[in-house]
Order: C-alpha cells, then sequence, then structure tokens
C-alpha cells in the first residue's frame, strides 16, 4: 500500500504501485559479484526489495548503504533496515554522499530508478553521477518493465547504457513479476 499511495502522490518518481517480485530481486543480483564487493550502493530502494536480497549477499565488512529521495520512503526504510545507513538524497549526489563515506568508488550499483519516467536530462545527470562513481570494471543493475522494450524511451535508455558502459547484457523476461520485468546489466 506505501508504493500506490507515493506512486498516487508522484507517479513520475515512484514507477510502480506493486513492490519487485524475489524472482527480479534475484536477477537483479545474480552474476553481480556483490560476495566478493568492496563497497555497494543501492539507489531508489523502493520497498527494499532488492536491499533483503543484497544483504544476504554481502560479506562482512563490505561499505553498503542506501540512497532514497523520497522522504517518506527514506522513513520507511530507516525503520525496516536500522543498521543501513540510508541518504535521503538524489543519486546525482552520489560523488560527494562517497566523499562522505570516505569511499574512493563503487563496485556495485544496484538501481530500482524509474528511468523511462524521468525527462532525458535527469537520465543523464544521474547516469553520469553513477558512472563517474563507479571502479573500472564495475557493475551496474537496473530494470525496465517489459512494455519498456517498445517504448521510445525504452530504447533510448538502453542506448544511454550502451553509450556508457563497456558491456550491457539484457536479461530474459521475469515473468514472474508484476509486471512482468527485465534486467540490464551493465559493466564499466
Amino acid at each position: 500500500m506505501r508504493l500506490l499511495k507515493e506512486f498516487v502522490r508522484d507517479p513520475a518518481s515512484i514507477g510502480t504501485v506493486m513492490p519487485s517480485s524475489k524472482y527480479l530481486a534475484r536477477e537483479m543480483t545474480s552474476g553481480m559479484g556483490l560476495e566478493k564487493a568492496e563497497t555497494v550502493v543501492e539507489i531508489g530502494p523502493g520497498s527494499g526489495a532488492f536491499t533483503s536480497t543484497i544483504l544476504k549477499m554481502l560479506a562482512p565488512g563490505t561499505k553498503f548503504f542506501l540512497v532514497e529521495l523520497n522522504p517518506r520512503i527514506h522513513k520507511h526504510l530507516s525503520e525496516k533496515y536500522p543498521n543501513v545507513k540510508i541518504y535521503n538524497e538524489s543519486a546525482e549526489n552520489l560523488p560527494e554522499l562517497l566523499k562522505k563515506e570516505k569511499i574512493n568508488s563503487i563496485d556495485v550499483v544496484v538501481s530500482g530508478l524509474p528511468w523511462v519516467s524521468f525527462p532525458p536530462e535527469l537520465q543523464t545527470k544521474l547516469l553520469d553521477a553513477i558512472y563517474k562513481s563507479m571502479t573500472k570494471g564495475g557493475r551496474f543493475s537496473t530494470y525496465g518493465y517489459i512494455h519498456g522494450k517498445i517504448m521510445p524511451r525504452g530504447h533510448s535508455i538502453k542506448s544511454l547504457f550502451k553509450k556508457r558502459f563497456h558491456t550491457v547484457e539484457t536479461s530474459e523476461i521475469v515473468w514472474q513479476n508484476l509486471p512482468p520485468a527485465f534486467v540490464y546489466k551493465c559493466r564499466k
């Protein structure tokens, strides 16, 4: 219900009314090297569906934090994950957050941001901040819904990823998600 309320308040920043499924969470995190990563950041965690999966995979001592812009979702996540640092910030500020955390770069970024809901200028700003913050060879995962494969903004997002990242792979459709989704897995 929390996501539905936030979607009604601001559909462009939420992008969904349903939490992601455990199947999508598994696809978002598999093969990302989370088990060996020294630094991991999740941006746009929403309900925390990916957060729980990420936490199970991290080695002791891994530096991990979340970045969530919506203050109500930030508050909910802070209560749900009291031992995880959660910034109430835009991902555009990721380079500054790394300085606060005394981190040089991020090994893995997991993104729940609703890319196709954002105007192109914001897409570029966000992706520039993420890319700039990543380790060479670092990994980035994000997802889109099945209908995004045929929408013009869906094609432009993939092009945006391909312009920046060394490799961009697209997963099979995760049908056990509502709506069905696919994952982009990128490597810097």
